[in-house]
């Protein structure tokens, strides 16, 4: 959303933007200047460009409202494959503790941005966090089963990355809802994750395992993303467009890394989750590892070329193009670094933040589209998921409030603005989960009005609810960070 009095500036920078593309220049680039990295702009001047409430009403009305009154079964079963009037696509059943996880994670950060109040919400969270403890739970061997049916009988029993999402939905519905038992929950989790999982100091970055914690062979991705009852057409998540600019490595496994399987890497969730069971409970034991895991970030960071390299070989030598993935492996990352800030880590990651998107607009922001995209690593274009968009989204919009980046704004508007024109659903209520430029969406067939699917190409709400709440929580009026911790 512009707002209207910030309207000509905003047109004036595109234009500009626009310019610089036209000239000659293959992609835009962010000023270098730094302002001091504790500088909140004023209330006022955050309203001139997003609106607390409109960042409230949307999320909650515009795709949140529907995902609770449509998705969540009497038990807690959350079904993901819903088309564009909400119903039940294809024959699968089934619930991954990744798409359960983020889901219930998005429900009860909306629930909170409204106050706590809306008792709907409120049971849809206590019957989908009560499916995961019961259903998707070992109790043999702790952790949470890879994926199962919306009876809870057992499919796929292995343990893999995506027990972050456990972690940071048990820790936020514990928060928010007060219940200590979620919390217990969420930290008996993150005990097991960190003596079971762990790769060095990087919290749960040791790959996959067995349901009795045996490590799967093959490196950091030792278990590929599987759907025992795929369509003939369906298509791993990561074969996606993920926004990588054209003629670079793109997204599908082969290429990500440059053709290597990495032996080591850092899990992004990992430390998301990390943070937002610290965020619930200050637990020193929780801030150790975080610690931990930080001082390792500034050691693996490339500081020659202004990023943080996601995956090593053996060696811990970087595999993979830099820009591969932007939205997750750059923009993604400058968000949780503001975040760990926010939490009371040591300012000088904010300047590693700032490298890193400076890094991402320069060299995979695309401003005749207004967002990261469309191609695929041969260069053609290829469906545009919102997720890379809402990262762009996020991270521009943080740094522009909470550090003083006035030069993000453009970015933060025009891609704010495509998401808005190409992927919120006026008719029928939610998001589309593709955009692909050159064709209406009548063209593209009916995929293009799905809503969500429970493997890929997308989890559901996740992205779009971490973009909104984020910025929620850096506008509320008088927000201040958390006081630097004395360790940090």
């Amino acid at each position: 959303m512009i707002c209207p009095t910030r309207l000509s500036t905003y047109l004036v920078a595109t234009v500009a933007l626009v310019s610089m593309a036209a000239a000659g220049s293959p992609q835009t680039t962010a000023q270098t200047s730094r302002p001091n990295v504790n500088t909140r702009i004023p209330d006022w001047q955050i309203q001139e460009h997003i609106s607390h409430d409109w960042l409230t009403d949307t999320i909650t009305h515009g795709l949140m409202d529907y995902w609770v009154k449509n998705s969540v079964a009497p038990n807690g079963f959350i079904q993901e494959d819903l088309n564009r009037q909400w119903k039940h696509w294809g024959a699968q059943e089934e619930a991954t503790i990744n798409g359960q996880g983020r889901q219930l994670l998005s429900m009860t950060l909306v629930y909170e941005m409204n106050g706590k109040k809306n008792e709907e919400y409120r049971d849809a969270i206590d019957r989908a966090a009560n499916f995961m403890v019961t259903k998707m739970h070992d109790p043999q061997h702790g952790g949470y089963y890879l994926r199962v049916g919306s009876d809870g009988h057992v499919i796929q029993d292995s343990k893999t990355g995506y027990q972050s999402f456990a972690l940071y939905s048990l820790a936020t519905v514990g928060r928010v809802t007060d219940n200590k038992t979620y919390l217990n929950d969420a930290m008996a989790l993150f005990r097991l994750i960190r003596d079971k999982m762990s790769d060095g100091p990087l919290f749960g970055a040791g790959g996959s395992y067995t349901r009795d914690w045996k490590k799967i062979p093959g490196g950091a991705f030792s278990l590929a993303i599987e759907r025992p009852n795929a369509p003939s057409d369906f298509k791993d998540a990561m074969g996606w467009s993920s926004g990588t600019p054209p003629n670079t490595p793109g997204p599908k496994f082969g290429t990500l890394f440059g053709g290597a399987r990495p032996a080591h890497c850092i899990d992004l969730h990992m430390f998301e989750a990390m943070m937002g069971l610290y965020y619930a409970t200050k637990s020193p034991e929780v801030w150790k590892e975080m610690q931990g895991e930080l001082s390792a970030i500034s050691r693996l960071f490339d500081y020659k070329i202004g990023y943080l390299p996601n995956c090593y070989d053996a060696n811990w030598k970087p595999v993979g193009a830099p820009t591969a993935n932007p939205g997750h492996f750059l923009f993604e990352w400058a968000s949780e670094l503001n975040r760990a800030v926010q939490l009371g880590a040591d300012p000088k990651f904010i300047d590693l933040g700032n490298r890193i998107i400076d890094f991402a607009i320069s060299k995979t922001y695309n401003s005749a589209i207004g967002g990261l995209g469309p191609y695929s690593a041969q260069g053609k274009p290829q469906p545009m998921l919102w997720w890379p968009q809402c990262e762009v989204v996020k991270a521009t919009g943080l740094y522009a409030i909470l550090h003083g980046r006035e030069d993000l704004w453009p970015y933060f508007h025009e891609t704010l603005d495509f998401i808005r024109d190409n992927y919120f659903d006026t008719q029928d209520g939610g998001w589309f989960e593709w955009y692909l430029p050159g064709k209406t969406r009548a063209e593209q067939g009916a995929r293009a009005y799905f809503k969500g699917s429970v493997d890929g190409p997308e989890w559901g709400a996740y992205h779009p609810v971490m973009l909104f709440y984020q910025l929620w929580l850096a506008t509320t009026p008088n927000y201040k960070p958390w006081p630097r911790h004395s360790n940090s």
